[in-house]
């Protein structure tokens, strides 16, 4: 006999009421700092609230980098996620950001959360340099908001101003969400897998 669990029953709900989770890409260069918060937040957000998916990529970029044409389509919003104590990089974070990111149609509209890290570091940028460097003042054809997010609190508080600008008005056909909740539910499963091997191995 099928039972469902309180969690489930609680998401259920939520969607019959109209505020289900809001699905969410996080990007950001694949380096063990950023994979960690990635982690940090498939850890502590809510699943109630939020479907969370990353992609992460080694900078500088390639000129022939592009992202798969679908990749967005179960996407409500991103998160970008940035080191602010490394000025060497901010160049390429830039150049990424705007030619493969925000220069998409792909994204058009999408809100963008970006979250620096290490932002409390001596030497880091302050959030309004990282305005400046990142021409974020050009960014005027969606809702952004950056964050200083040393801590996983910091993080959740941009997770939470991407689910309110969302069901504001930005919500996707929930049957996109079900298949990312699919696949994502495929991946949980191939990581545990290889998790079970290395355990094994040691």
């Amino acid at each position: 006999m099928f039972s469902m669990t309180n969690s489930s029953l609680k998401q259920k709900l939520r969607r019959i009421l109209g505020k289900p989770e809001v699905s969410i890409l996080v990007i950001g260069c694949s380096n063990p700092p950023t994979r960690n918060r990635v982690r940090l937040l498939n850890t502590h957000a809510p699943t109630s609230d939020f479907i969370i998916d990353d992609s992460l990529h080694k900078l500088p970029i390639s000129e022939r980098f592009k992202f798969k044409p679908n990749l967005f389509e179960p996407f409500e919003g991103i998160l970008y996620l940035i080191d602010a104590s490394k000025e060497d990089m901010i160049k390429h974070e830039r150049i990424f950001l705007w030619e493969k990111l925000l220069w998409s149609e792909n994204t058009k509209n999408l809100p963008i959360a970006i979250c620096s890290y290490n932002s409390n570091l001596q030497g880091a940028l302050s959030r309004g340099e990282l305005i400046e460097n990142l021409s974020l003042i050009r960014l005027t054809d969606r809702n952004w908001q950056i964050f200083e997010t040393p801590e996983v609190s910091e993080l959740l508080e941009a997770m939470n101003w991407l689910k309110e600008v969302i069901r504001l008005g930005w919500k996707k056909d929930w049957i996109k969400k079900e298949e990312l909740l699919e696949k994502l539910a495929k991946k949980r499963v191939e990581i545990i897998i290889e998790e079970d091997q290395l355990d094994s191995q040691n």
